[in-house]
Parts: structure tokens; C-alpha cells; sequence
């Protein structure tokens, strides 16, 4: 009996750093610091995922690296740097280290998978780990004991495109890689609690109850047919993971992996 395939996992990741720093001095990320529910969660995910073996490497896509025509799939064998992409923390926040190995072979795998459907793909060999890959893997995997490869979105924002990368990628379920997702369910910072809550309500239906062919007509309208929508997201660029991760999971329906967080930071989950 072959394994089953990997989930896949779209995660809100916080702001900036915050979930390794003491929130009084940054009031306004005192809902998600080192000690608040979001973090904890975090620290204990490679648990609750119990996945049926430890993944050989990680492919995360981050709301933080956007290129323009070309998807960029970081080829460095170590990581030695990181990107401080972020502005006005403690100094500690610019000491962070987290160091995998890449993974070429994986880097060159998702490239001809992309380019098998006609997306354009290229590998980078310059471009350190920014805080969307950094600062959720440190909290999950802290021992930086698997390969990780991070991969850019596009600046078009498109969610055809986005979802057909997500489809390229399915492949890699099958080949014990973790397809990570790194956005925001929520990432307006003028929205209302109550244009959050209505939003993440109609989404979380979208992603847990309705069969793929709906899912993605919501996906592919979702400034039309989800409430408040540019309230949420005023540029979609850390909800655009979230189409890459529901393209790689075919017919799984999601499951909420945080309800007992705010809504705004609910991470989802597709597959066993």
C-alpha cells in the first residue's frame, strides 16, 4: 500500500517577529507576541499535523517575495543569512538565526514541474529566507532539521495563475514534501472585528464544506463574493498563497487548525 499523500498547509504568520518578543512595548501585537494563543499553537503544529513521516524538505511559499513573471525558487545548498524584511522592532529581532539546508534537487523539481504547464520558472541562488519562511518554520520545526526551499508568488496577484501553480505542485504530496502556504487570513489594518469575522465566516466555508469546483469560483471572485473583502485584504498578497495551496489540493476539503484563535489568524489544513 503506497503512504498517503502530504497535506498541505496554508499558515497566517503573525506580525513580523512578534511571536518571539514580550508584547508590552508593541501594544498593539499584544494579541500575538511569544505568549499569546497564535504562537503556542505554532510551537506545537509538527504535533497536531502527525504526518505519516517526517517531510524530506519543505516548500514554502511566501507572501513576501513577489517577482514579476518569472516564479523564483531559492537553490542554495545552506542558509547562512536570513532576510530581516521588517522595520522598527528590538534589536534582537535583527539576531533571529534559523539555518536549514536547502535543497537543490527539490528546487529543481518544482521549476520543470512549473514549466511542464507552461509557468515560467527559474532558480535563485542570492535570495535569503524572509520572515514568512523564517519566522513559522523557527517556531514549528526549531531544530532546523529539514531542507527548505521558498518560492516567490507573482506580482500579477492573479488567482488563475496562483491556482495553477498550486496544481503544478501537487506532485510533491506524493514525494513527502510539506507544502506550506505563508500569508494572512487577514491582512487589513483598518478592518473591523465584525468585517473580519464576516469574511473569515464565508471563507471557512468556502475552504471546509464546499467540493473543490466551488471552492475555486470563490477563490477566483474573491473580492466579489466574499464580504468586505479590500477591507480584509487592501492588496492580496498574503492571501495569494492561499490559492497556490488549495491548487495542490485537489478534491481535500480544509480544516481549520487553530479555532481557538482569533479568526483573523486561522491557518488551514488539506489532507490527511
Amino acid at each position: 500500500m503506497s503512504a498517503p499523500d502530504f497535506p498541505v498547509v496554508f499558515l497566517t504568520h503573525g506580525a513580523g517577529p512578534m511571536m518571539f518578543f514580550e508584547s508590552p512595548a508593541f501594544p498593539v501585537f499584544g494579541e500575538i507576541d511569544k505568549n499569546s494563543p497564535a504562537a503556542q499553537w505554532l510551537r506545537q503544529l509538527s504535533q497536531q499535523l502527525a504526518l505519516p513521516s517526517l517531510p524530506k524538505a519543505i516548500l514554502v511559499i511566501t507572501a513576501h517575495w513577489e517577482t514579476s513573471n518569472t516564479i523564483h525558487i531559492s537553490a542554495q545548498e545552506k542558509h547562512t543569512e536570513l532576510l530581516y524584511d521588517y522595520h522598527g522592532f528590538p534589536s534582537d529581532a535583527y539576531k533571529l538565526k534559523y539555518n536549514p539546508l536547502g535543497d537543490i534537487n527539490l528546487a529543481k523539481r518544482v521549476k520543470t514541474l512549473l514549466e511542464e504547464v507552461g509557468i515560467s520558472a527559474k532558480l535563485d541562488d542570492k535570495r535569503n529566507f524572509d520572515h514568512g519562511v523564517f519566522i513559522p518554520l523557527k517556531l514549528i520545526y526549531p531544530d532546523a532539521n529539514i531542507p527548505v526551499v521558498s518560492m516567490s508568488i507573482l506580482q500579477s496577484l492573479s488567482p488563475d495563475q496562483h491556482l495553477a501553480i498550486g496544481k503544478a505542485l501537487a506532485p510533491l504530496r506524493k514525494e513527502q514534501i510539506l507544502i506550506i502556504g505563508s500569508g494572512s487570513s487577514v491582512h487589513g489594518f483598518q478592518v473591523t472585528q465584525t468585517q473580519a469575522n464576516a469574511f473569515m465566516n464565508e471563507l471557512t466555508k468556502a475552504l471546509t464544506q464546499y467540493d473543490e469546483h466551488d471552492r475555486e469560483r470563490v477563490l477566483l471572485n474573491w473580492d466579489k463574493v466574499l464580504p468586505h473583502a479590500r477591507m480584509n485584504h487592501p492588496r492580496e498578497e498574503h492571501f495569494i498563497p492561499l490559492h497556490v495551496v488549495v491548487g495542490a489540493a485537489g478534491s481535500d476539503r480544509g480544516v481549520v487548525l487553530n479555532p481557538n484563535v482569533t479568526s483573523a489568524q486561522a491557518s488551514f489544513k488539506f489532507g490527511v
